[in-house]
């Protein structure tokens, strides 16, 4: 009886461990598939910037934008080495969707370092169709392992040879809902499937919580929409309980941006507001002491 148990743990580590092989041979393919074929240039440091309008600079230009503001930070700064900050910034986009478009958005340009700014757009009160398909196709559980996911996809081929697929039932609001667009667990799920993709691909993530509302702000339609700004600050909560949970470095962009920072819609930023988010995110990863690791 007792060679019988020994036979058995033998056999379940062994499993184990072929299991583990496995999800390793997954993920090194993954990364193979999506990573540029020649690399990262040599010498060069590039950072991607993932995130919606405000990563984006909008209503003014990419150049205004607060990644081109830290690539001149970071140049001046640092000479030696050669520094890019790419721009992925997307308006309108929630976590959700930003994972939908990690591949093509920030692995593509193999970065070293990877940041990751949501939050407005996810706790926008606008919920729609469209918000629920990106939310539902974020990976939890366990479908986090290649080996599942793997799996679920030769099940899913082999249903369809036998014609067994049955079509996901969707009912699509005609109008959308005065519901935040991406749920508060699903904002988690997003984030922490964004981090384990950054770690896929050999980058370092860092997490930014969410950039201000102006006080002042006008009530436009956008505005309403974002009536109970309070409920916002949950997001952020769970931005910081994220980057705390799984040791990634926390960027808190400041909070009491004055008046001349912010457009007339009161949420996007001026020039004068981009410039001071990129001096806050320098200074904070400077203290991490992250641009001297990455030159």
């Amino acid at each position: 009886m007792r060679l019988i148990r020994r036979q058995g743990l033998w056999w379940a580590l062994g499993v184990v461990i072929l299991l583990g092989l496995g999800e390793l041979a997954l993920r090194a393919r993954d990364r193979q598939l999506v990573l540029p074929a020649g690399g990262a240039r040599p010498g060069e440091v590039t950072i991607v910037a993932l995130g919606d309008s405000i990563i984006a600079g909008w209503p003014g230009p990419p150049e205004q934008a607060w990644p081109a503001r830290l690539e001149a930070r970071l140049r001046a700064a640092y000479p030696a080495a050669a520094w890019r900050v790419v721009n992925a910034g997307a308006p309108g986009e929630t976590a959700p969707m930003g994972y939908a478009r990690f591949d093509r958005s920030v692995a593509a340009h193999a970065p070293d370092l990877t940041l990751i700014a949501f939050g407005l757009n996810d706790c926008h009160r606008n919920r729609h169709a469209l918000d629920r398909w990106f939310e539902a196709r974020v990976p939890t559980g366990p479908e986090r392992s290649y080996l599942w996911r793997a799996a679920q996809a030769r099940v899913q081929r082999i249903s369809q040879r036998l014609g067994r697929t049955a079509a996901q039932a969707y009912a699509p609001e005609l109008t959308p809902q005065p519901l935040a667009r991406t749920t508060p667990a699903g904002f988690s799920a997003a984030l922490v499937a964004l981090i384990d993709r950054t770690h896929v691909i050999g980058s370092r993530p860092v997490l930014l919580t969410t950039t201000p509302i102006s006080p002042q702000s006008p009530a436009t339609m956008h505005d309403a929409a974002l009536a109970g700004v309070d409920e916002c600050t949950a997001y952020d909560d769970r931005i910081r309980a994220l980057a705390a949970q799984r040791g990634v470095t926390l960027v808190e962009l400041p909070d009491d941006l004055p008046a001349d920072a912010f457009t007339s819609d009161g949420v996007h930023l001026t020039a004068a507001g981009q410039a001071q988010i990129a001096d806050r995110i320098f200074a904070a990863l400077e203290t991490a002491g992250l641009w001297v690791d990455l030159r």
